[in-house]
């Protein structure tokens, strides 16, 4: 098991395995394109530099709008080692939700594409710091906004040496869904993600074999960078698509010789498709599934494939996790890295098969959230003496298996991702043809 306490950040690994083996293999998009780690490298640091010349200082978030792609990974990277915090925003975001979230951070810079710049223009009368837009095309598009190319602020850029990223720093501001207020921005460490790689629990590393992730999640949220950060920690290669699509699920897998993934919501799609003789000649060896399906043996026997499971939070990474499933409805043992209690409303610790709200905290400060940005409020009201109060309702059994129950937020679930039931409700009363939502 890689030693994930007491290693260096994704962007220092992607350094360390560039010197190493630059011609190796690191990131493909399906649509087209693959970056080895020494490219991929390369492209990161030109980021930092270009943001470092237009005044982008560390500490200073940075927005993003980009759909899944080679740029949008190197942004995330490149900002990491120019110390800026990256605030990756949803694409499709118009409107209250973009303005609130742009203004939330407080970015002067927006990185993102062409397709977005008309959803930013009109809600500039509403943005309250945002300075100049960065597309990642290779011409600009009109815009009310001062705009320029990525590549031309690179070109202009000196090169400059940048302090190292540390486990303990922000990799991204990642929004969660809002309830009793809008969504907040969870100030998430490098040392919290790259728990990534205990997901797989029970597996046994094979040290001659390079992994290879699937992954068709959108970058926004942490779900679409896992995959990144389990290619940089296990020193394997990351394939993407930029939306989950059932038909070329397989076709992608098998072409790439995928070997890991992860299903949030989606495998009962797969297990639906008619059934084929060659459906388990395929590489993939371990599926993190959420939530398991009912008959998730069978989805094993199927395809061919191990499933384990899982319970997390942007704010707490991934605690929970277990192969060798007893039953569908566990979502797993608790890591070695984490304490946690199950408390009753006023806060009296419970026994096992009680349900009540899960505390946590890590054994190192950086496992677990360091706050909200710009929410002093939330803040206090997330922790209780040296714990994190998650809201959500769990009970663990005498085996010490947990099950999630219900969650104190009420979001949506919508392809894999949470979606604020306040800000939905926002957004429909604002239309003219609503009186009232509830």
């Amino acid at each position: 098991m890689v030693d994930t306490l007491n290693m260096p950040s994704v962007p220092v690994l992607i350094r360390e395995r560039a010197a190493r083996d630059p011609s190796a293999p690191f990131i493909t998009d399906v649509a087209g394109g693959t970056m080895t780690g020494g490219e991929f490298h390369e492209a990161a640091l030109r980021v930092a530099d270009a943001m470092s010349a237009i005044g982008v200082a560390p500490g200073e978030c940075v927005a993003t709008m980009l759909d899944p792609c080679l740029a949008a990974y190197c942004a995330w990277i490149g900002l990491g080692w120019r110390g800026a915090l990256e605030v990756p925003i949803n694409p499709e975001y118009k409107g209250n939700l973009l303005a609130y979230a742009l203004n939330d951070c407080r970015a002067r810079v927006l990185i993102t594409s062409n397709a977005c710049v008309d959803q930013v223009d009109a809600v500039r009368d509403r943005l309250e710091t945002l300075e100049r837009i960065i597309t990642i095309d290779d011409a600009t598009c009109p815009s009310e906004i001062p705009i320029a190319t990525l590549a031309s602020v690179e070109a202009e850029a000196p090169r400059i040496d940048h302090a190292e990223p540390q486990l303990a720093d922000t990799n991204a501001v990642i929004y969660t869904s809002g309830t009793t207020g809008p969504s907040k921005g969870v100030l998430q460490a490098w040392g919290s993600i790259q728990q990534v790689q205990h997901n797989f629990s029970g597996e046994v590393i094979d040290p001659d074999q390079v992994p290879v992730y699937y992954s068709p999640w959108p970058t926004f949220h942490s779900s679409g960078r896992v995959g990144f950060v389990f290619a940089a920690v296990r020193g394997g290669h990351m394939v993407f698509r930029s939306r989950f699509s059932v038909s070329h699920y397989w076709a992608d897998v098998r072409e790439h010789g995928c070997t890991h993934t992860q299903l949030m919501g989606i495998a009962g799609f797969l297990m639906n498709v008619e059934r084929r003789a060659d459906d388990a000649d395929n590489p993939l060896q371990w599926v993190l599934m959420n939530p398991v399906l009912p008959d998730y043996r069978d989805f094993e026997t199927r395809f061919g494939v191990r499933v384990c499971t899982g319970w997390g939070m942007t704010e707490i990474g991934f605690p929970l996790n277990a192969s060798n499933l007893p039953n569908a409805q566990t979502c797993g043992k608790l890591s070695p890295l984490y304490e946690v209690r199950i408390v009753d409303a006023e806060g009296g610790d419970l026994p096992d098969g009680q349900a009540g709200e899960l505390l946590i905290r890590g054994k190192a400060p950086f496992l677990i959230t360091r706050g909200y940005l710009n929410k002093p409020e939330a803040n206090r009201k997330a922790w209780r003496d040296g714990w994190y109060a998650t809201g959500d309702i769990l009970r663990r059994d005498p085996d010490g298996y947990f099950y999630f129950l219900d969650g104190a937020n009420d979001y949506l679930r919508v392809r894999g991702n949470n979606v604020s039931s306040l800000e939905l409700e926002g957004e429909v009363r604002a239309h003219p043809a609503v009186a009232e939502a509830a």
